[in-house]
């Protein structure tokens, strides 16, 4: 059987980190939580800003959840009819 991709499974560890709980995380927060190197941990959140899953506070260098994340979300929903089918009930 086919191993798991494990940068993958630290970047789904780490949104789910920025989902819950304090929402804007720093750099040594994300690191030690996971228990993954610095410099490791860096990689993956610039990899998910990149691709706006991840955006960094300017001010304060902390990150948060990116709006693309809920630009998937809402795909989701279309695809799921969820969306229709929760205005027939409202």
């Amino acid at each position: 059987m086919a191993k798991n991709i494990q940068s993958l499974e630290r970047a789904a560890a780490m949104l789910r980190l920025l989902a819950g709980g304090e929402r804007r995380l720093g750099l040594s927060d994300i690191s030690a939580t996971l228990g993954l190197a610095k410099g490791t941990a860096h990689g993956i959140l610039r990899t998910l800003q990149a691709e706006g899953f991840v955006e960094q506070d300017p001010a304060s260098g902390r990150y948060q959840l990116g709006a693309e994340l809920l630009r998937l979300g809402n795909s989701y929903l279309d695809v799921h009819e969820l969306r229709a089918r929760a205005l027939v009930w409202a």
